[in-house]
């Protein structure tokens, strides 16, 4: 009498099958789970540029105040670079020091810089400031970088108008998934600005420019 099979019709289709599906959704789940951790990546540069942004914009106010070129009731005297230095200088550091543990950035913690990213522009608007016009470390500027490259005016400075600092800053933010064979996203480009008033005096209770 011939020994009966235990084997089931349809068995070896039917696990041939799952691992199918298998291969076609575990890549699609990888996906997801990346972009989720992207997407977070993203928010938390956000948020270290905008913190980074406001307090160079505010140590470079602090600093015009402590040492300002004239009096602060009238017009700013003729500019000289070696007065506006320390405060660009200042705002870099600021920038560099508080987006250090970002991916991409180049800093270097002997000099507190980080000369090419991310790009940093930086101006007193007293009529004044002489650095106005270029990258704070002196890197070209790529055409992602939009709000850097538009023109920062040194505007203002006649007596009795407002002065206030404003930086300018871009980072080249690069994707997880800008490494996957199978899916790729582009490098994305984060801009920040942010714009600080100088008042005219230090006592509380007077009016400030303007």
């Amino acid at each position: 009498m011939p020994l009966k099979s235990d084997r089931r019709p349809g068995r070896h289709t039917t696990s041939g099958q799952s691992l199918t599906e298998l291969a076609l959704i575990v890549p699609i789940l990888l996906t997801l789970v990346v972009l989720v951790a992207d997407f977070g990546r993203v928010f938390a540069a956000s948020l270290s540029m905008e913190a980074a942004t406001r307090n160079a914009a505010e140590a470079m106010t602090n600093a015009y105040l402590a040492g300002p070129p004239g009096p602060l009731d009238r017009p700013a005297p003729a500019g000289v670079e070696s007065y506006y230095r320390p405060l660009h200088t200042l705002a870099v550091r600021t920038i560099c020091n508080e987006m250090s543990d970002l991916a991409n950035t180049a800093f270097d913690a002997a000099t507190s810089t980080c000369a090419g990213m991310p790009l940093i522009r930086a101006c007193i608007h007293d009529g004044q400031d002489t650095l106005c016009a270029s990258e704070a470390e002196g890197a070209a500027i790529p055409a992602q970088c939009n709000d850097l490259n538009a023109p920062m005016t040194n505007a203002n400075g006649a007596a009795g108008s407002p002065r206030w600092a404003e930086v300018r800053v871009c980072y080249r933010f690069s994707p997880i998934l800008a490494d996957m064979p199978f899916l790729s996203f582009a490098t994305i480009w984060l801009e920040r600005e942010r714009s600080f008033t100088i008042p005219c005096y230090f006592a509380l209770g007077t009016s400030e420019c303007g």
